[in-house]
């Protein structure tokens, strides 16, 4: 016992391990493919931030040394250049010609007024005040002009010095050496032109602009055509060692450090997966997956309808790969985030394994998808609509009123849209419908509710007992249908308990007849039984009292063959040996077997048949027992010193035999009721038989797919038997 716990012990931890690792080697690999681009060697250097700090460094060296080449020696004119200056000129003019022509607008009517009036005062006057005020204009103008100058400089001073700042601090970071094509100049931070082998001894990284091909350096093509523009060669390279502060050494030791660590997830990543491996063996070995906490969670997820668990299973996966994708894990210091982030992968992973294990399962147990499949959500569905379907006029009936109950909903809100917004024709109309649908549909639903509520009624009625109870029917509808239905189903358990009630006064006179035929025959022999126990009997009496005892015996044991036979044929446990039978001759030579008889009886037998030969596929045995029984109950229940008319003829697929006779006994009883078992026209029993020969034969004839049927009319009896014609052809 203490082996088989420690043995569980040892596979619940190595499920739970199994877990882990999958988990750990599912965010290994994540973060590997999420930094994939770091594994490359000196893979700063391939990096975005890299490129842009050689592209502003490269744009940097032509902007101070080519475009700001001696701006702090330029003059004023010289530092805006020749372009602005030309248009801040034209701008000038342009301002102070507006703003003459506003002045002289402005005075122009003024003056002439005052010319035409005579007043040369005053025409001198607005001419000297229009002349100050075009000479005010202009000297704002000039000093606005200045101004503006003066800060396009000061900007221009500024942009000057950020460069150059940014183009020192850089300095430590790149070594150049550019060679001014048009001027010949040389632009570096070097004291000589580096060699390509000094290049590839001091430099982690060197780049030549312009370039030939953009395969290599695509993201360079901007600043390449520039230096192509501008016909400017030259070299570039980031030392390995430098003087100071390196921004560049610190990103590239960064992004080297980051390389390490990623080379050392990857060995992590091949261990987790060995010992996933392992794990997993180690679980099939020992039946992990047998452990009742599997087992329960099987069980428990199982009941998730198995379409549910599909379509659930897609938001899962997305959610499992964003959590493995987004989350961190691998940084320091190892604090309570990490085992958060390991839990809820580890959950999901658990959940997913249990899928997985589920998915093999019926993969091997192909009957278990079916059952799974009979109890999702969509196959229930799928037979609730069969279902509803069955009946189209009502799944007709229900949609129609729904649809319509529906658009009683949407009438009413456009009523109020109608009413808010004066529409008077959608709300004419969303009336209307309300109108419709009191008038019409309401009435009917109130109709078949009180059709529903009666059938309800009598049912509940029929249910305790009450079988006068009656439902009320209306002229069509499936709910008329039903009521007709259950009125139906109680007529039917009507007769079915007068059935049962028939059946048991039948069984009960079963009982009494097979008690009295029984006990006579019996008390007979009993009684004689006595007698020959008596002494001093003559040999003549000892043989009377034997003879009776034989007759006695005899009497009850056919009685019992009978009740025998009888069973039998209701249990329907007889074989029959089926061939071709001459039903012609069987029947004479069963006239034949009871000649005797018919000689000492007043009866006179008249046998009709239309063929000498005329064949049935019977079995022979039985057939002759049928009409045993049938010239037999002739002899013993018809008239004295009447005929008996017994008639054979065949049909087209049939083969008819009719007995008729006069009954000596009145029939007041329903000729159905002959058929019973010790059922007799001699109520009173004391004619020879045993009362099971028409039911023997009745049984015999429809276990050979045939026929057997009386008719009473009055004291005169008929008896029809039907039998299914052979297809042999008798030739002659």
């Amino acid at each position: 016992m203490d082996t088989k716990s420690k043995n569980s012990r040892y596979s619940l931890l190595t499920l739970i391990a199994l877990v882990i690792s999958v988990s750990l080697s599912l965010l290994t690999a994540a973060d590997l493919y999420h930094n994939r681009e770091y594994l490359q060697k000196d893979n700063y250097f391939q990096s975005s931030s890299f490129r842009q700090e050689m592209r502003t460094f490269a744009d940097l060296v032509k902007t101070m040394h080519v475009d700001y080449a001696g701006y702090e020696a330029k003059d004023l004119e010289e530092k805006l250049g020749k372009e602005t200056i030309e248009r801040l000129k034209t701008q000038w003019e342009e301002t102070v010609q507006v703003a003459e022509d506003n002045l002289s607008q402005e005075y122009a009517q003024r003056i002439e007024d005052a010319r035409i009036a005579g007043q040369t005062e005053e025409v001198a006057r607005l001419t000297a005040e229009q002349e100050s005020r075009k000479k005010a204009a202009l000297d704002r103008e000039v000093e606005a002009r200045k101004k503006q100058m003066n800060e396009l400089v000061a900007d221009k001073d500024r942009e000057y010095e950020e460069r150059k700042t940014s183009l020192a601090l850089r300095n430590g970071s790149f070594h150049y050496y550019v060679t001014d094509k048009k001027t010949g100049k040389i632009y570096t931070n070097l004291d000589h032109k580096p060699t390509d082998t000094e290049i590839r001894e001091n430099g982690r990284f060197s780049i030549t602009f312009p370039q030939n091909t953009y395969t290599k350096f695509g993201d360079y093509t901007d600043i390449n055509r520039t230096y192509q523009l501008n016909e400017l060669h030259g070299v570039f390279y980031v030392p390995i060692h430098s003087e100071g502060y390196n921004q560049i050494q610190a990103d590239a030791v960064y992004f080297d450090s980051l390389r390490e660590r990623l080379l050392k997830e990857c060995g992590l990543l091949i261990i987790v997966l060995s010992a996933s491996a392992v794990l997993v063996w180690y679980a099939s070995m020992t039946s992990a997956a047998s452990l009742p906490v599997v087992t329960k969670s099987l069980s428990l997820l199982r009941r998730i309808p198995l379409d549910v668990r599909v379509v659930l299973l897609f938001p899962v996966v997305i959610t499992y790969l964003v959590m493995i994708f987004s989350m961190r894990f691998f940084f320091l210091p190892i604090d309570i985030e990490h085992f958060f982030t390991l839990a809820m992968v580890s959950l999901l992973t658990a959940y997913l394994l249990l899928q997985i294990l589920e998915a093999w399962r019926m993969y091997k147990q192909p009957e278990s998808i079916q059952q799974q499949w009979q109890r999702s959500l969509l196959f229930r569905q799928r037979v609730l609509f069969k279902e509803s379907f069955a009946n189209k006029g009502v799944f007709f009936k229900v949609t129609t009123l729904f649809i319509l109950t529906t658009g009683l909903g949407m009438s009413v809100a456009l009523a109020f849209i109608a009413l808010f917004e004066g529409s008077a024709g959608l709300l004419f109309l969303c009336l209307l419908y309300g109108m419709f649908y009191m008038l019409v549909v309401f009435p009917y639903v109130l109709r078949r509710m009180g059709l529903m509520n009666r059938i309800l009624l009598g049912a509940s009625e029929m249910a305790s007992g009450n079988m006068n109870a009656s439902i009320e029917k209306i002229r069509k509808g499936k709910l008329s249908e039903l009521a007709h239905s259950l009125n139906n189903i109680k007529q039917g358990l009507q007769h079915a308990m007068e059935e049962q009630m028939k059946s048991e006064r039948l069984k009960s006179e079963l009982i009494t007849n097979v008690s009295h035929d029984l006990k006579t025959p019996l008390t007979s022999i009993v009684n004689y039984v006595d007698l020959l126990k008596r002494e001093n009997l003559s040999p003549e009496e000892i043989k009377t009292y034997v003879d009776v005892l034989e007759r006695k015996t005899e009497r009850l044991r056919i009685l019992i063959d009978d009740l025998f036979d009888a069973a039998k044929m209701a249990s329907g446990s007889v074989e029959l040996n089926i061939e071709e039978v001459n039903v012609a001759a069987l029947l004479n030579q069963s006239i034949a077997e009871f000649s005797d008889k018919i000689e000492q009886s007043s009866l006179t037998f008249r046998v009709q048949t239309e063929q000498p030969k005329i064949f049935a596929p019977l079995d022979g045995k039985k057939t002759w027992r049928v009409f045993e029984n049938l010239i037999g109950n002739a002899l013993k229940y018809s008239m004295p010193k009447t005929r008996v008319l017994i008639d054979l003829i065949e049909r087209q697929d049939q083969v008819i035999l009719t007995i008729k006779n006069v009954s000596a006994y009145e029939i007041d009883f329903d000729a159905e009721e002959l058929f019973e078992r010790f059922k007799r026209a001699d109520q009173s029993r004391n004619t020879e038989g045993s009362g099971l020969g028409l039911a023997i034969a009745k049984s015999i004839v429809e276990l050979q797919g045939g026929k057997l049927s009386i008719d009473i009319d009055g004291d005169y009896f008929k008896v029809t038997v039907v039998f299914r014609k052979s297809t042999r052809v008798e030739l002659l």
